[in-house]
């Protein structure tokens, strides 16, 4: 890395127009498809257009806004005057539907949460909101004034750099408290792990309220590399606009969730592309959701041929309280899958190992060791580490991991630092369940969502990929598995929702009957219920993410219609 070791993205920022101003910083795919290109000078000059306009509306070093712009020139602006300014952000989602009442009603519930004093967006969505929310609306055009001398940023590594919504993947979502440290500590980590160089360039169309979108920003930064920021609409639009970008471009590393490598998969088939050169994209960092080996397959098999390298696809692990990397696989040889007996682990807590031809084998992704700097163990109820194989909670300590969540108003904040996370011993408990095996990670899922019959414990994740194997299915994910209580046989069902398109051109009660066999032989499961649902009922985060706590609460209040399989007959 060039320059002097940054303590914050501002300072690097700075540092790199004061040293190479000319030095290409991003290219900018805005909604429109047009694209314009930064210098490190001209990014600079941004942030020195939007700081005077935060001062001149009252805006100063602590306060709160929530930011609601597409990916553009005027979000680096606003964003990263803001992180100079010491002002905190809060970057939350574009409406995605025409019920502007709820959108309105949601805005309001983060605004009070994050006590803001400004939501910043868009003079169209400015026009529909100001009359309703609680607090004042601006716009970035608002915001921009004679640009300022930039001397020393106000915000230390220690300052709060923005809030982050958690997933909510299994509760109400909460704001992490991101300070500039813990960014700078997670993109210098992330840096040697990947083995980063100066000749990198980062492509990322990934949404900017997800932190797999917005510490990209920072890793670009922070790394003094050029970045290709494009708006996820375009990608919605032709996903393997996505791979012609980093064609176009030379990138190199670009991040997506493993859905995006499913759907660029399944686009190929259809409509093979033309014109592709991906031999120089390094790192493909695949997170954000449990990633599966079957997708990875397709992907590496649809672009191979374009010269995609064998190593490029790389799972990973993180959390938006560890700012968000906890672990990347090795990028110098293949990922890897440990196969391991399903029944086993449910019976047993652990992993142990089988054959690939074995009926009850399940394949596990392997996400990699912790990155360095951190450290992580797995540990068993009683707080002690496991052995290699037991499962058991994911615990991880180090610079990247935050101090606390914002509390909620009305809620003391335990030594004035927010909800406390990290335990004595400096460790966060993530909430997420897995194993080591020679220091590298497996994670098996959520322990909220973990599914409890007859004592033995089932992880959601498992039992949806391997329905999808029995019933052949075109599309990931296509099941979602949740455990109900049921109050006559004092333990949980297991509930199945299917996506509706799995019976395209087949009996919806063969599949269920298929389904049923297959989980009684591999995993003594039985009696389960099964609800076809539209895909669009489905319940998610904002990223993406099955809510499977909101589809239990679909299942309990009979919104969702059930259709009960008798459990199958064995044979005498």
């Amino acid at each position: 890395m060039s320059g002097r070791r940054a303590g914050t993205v501002v300072e690097a920022l700075l540092d790199s127009a004061a040293r190479t101003p000319d030095r290409p910083a991003f290219h900018v795919i805005e909604r429109s498809e047009d694209t314009f290109a930064l210098s490190c000078a001209d990014v600079c000059r941004l942030v020195a257009e939007t700081v005077p306009g935060l001062t001149a509306q009252g805006i100063g070093t602590g306060d709160r806004v929530i930011v609601v712009l597409p990916t553009s020139r005027d979000f680096l602006a606003v964003y990263l005057g803001c992180l100079y300014a010491g002002v905190v952000p809060v970057v939350a989602a574009e409406p995605t539907t025409a019920d502007t009442a709820r959108y309105t009603a949601h805005l309001s519930r983060l605004a009070a949460h994050a006590q803001a004093e400004r939501v910043i967006t868009t003079p169209e969505l400015a026009g529909v909101l100001a009359p309703s929310l609680p607090v004042r609306v601006t716009t970035p055009d608002a915001l921009r004034g004679d640009p300022v001398l930039l001397d020393a940023p106000r915000a230390t590594p220690e300052s709060l750099a923005h809030l982050q919504a958690t997933s909510g993947s299994t509760g109400t979502p909460k704001l992490a408290m991101i300070r500039h440290g813990n960014i700078a500590a997670n993109v210098r980590a992330i840096a040697e792990a990947i083995r980063g160089t100066t000749d990198d360039t980062l492509v990322s169309w990934l949404p900017l309220f997800h932190d797999m979108g917005l510490i990209g920003i920072s890793y670009a930064l922070h790394a003094r590399i050029p970045m290709v920021l494009a708006d996820p609409v375009n990608f919605l639009r032709n996903p393997l606009s996505w791979l012609h970008w980093i064609s176009r471009y030379g990138g190199t590393l670009s991040p997506a969730p493993s859905s995006a490598f499913h759907i660029c998969a399944r686009v190929a088939r259809r409509r093979p592309p033309e014109g592709l050169d991906l031999s120089g994209f390094r790192v493909a960092l695949c997170g954000a959701e449990p990633v599966h080996e079957a997708t990875l397959r397709a992907f590496q098999s649809a672009f191979g041929p374009f010269g995609l390298p064998e190593t490029t696809l790389r799972p990973v692990y993180g959390l938006a309280e560890a700012t968000l990397a906890v672990t990347i696989s090795d990028v110098t040889r293949p990922y890897t899958v440990d196969r391991v007996d399903a029944e086993a682990i449910a019976a047993r807590g652990h992993a142990e190992p089988r054959t690939v031809d074995d009926p009850r084998t399940t394949g596990l992704m392997c996400v990699g060791p912790v990155v360095p700097g951190h450290t992580l163990r797995v540990v068993g109820p009683d707080g002690k580490e496991l052995p290699d194989r037991a499962i058991g909670a994911i615990e991880v300590a180090g610079p990247s991991v935050i101090d606390g969540c914002l509390p909620e108003p009305g809620k003391a904040a335990a030594g004035g630092a927010g909800d406390q996370l990290v335990g004595s011993d400096g460790y966060l408990s993530t909430g997420d369940l897995g194993y080591l095996l020679d220091g590298e990670l497996y994670v098996t899922g959520r322990s909220k969502d973990i599914v409890i019959i007859s004592g033995r414990n089932y992880v959601p994740d498992q039992v949806e990929r391997f329905v999808e194997s029995v019933t052949r299915s075109p599309r990931t994910p296509a099941v979602v598995a949740v455990g109900v209580p049921d109050a006559t046989l004092h333990t949980e069902q297991l509930h199945l929702l299917l996506d509706e398109r799995l019976a395209e051109g087949r009996d919806r009660q063969d599949i269920t009957a298929q389904v049923s066999r297959a989980l009684d032989e591999t995993f003594g499961i039985n009696g389960v219920t099964y609800h076809w649902v539209a895909r669009a009922r489905l319940p998610r985060t904002t990223s993406g993410k099955i809510q499977r706590h909101l589809c239990r609460r679909l299942i309990e209040d009979g919104t969702l219609a059930a259709v009960p399989t008798a459990a199958p007959s064995r044979p005498a």
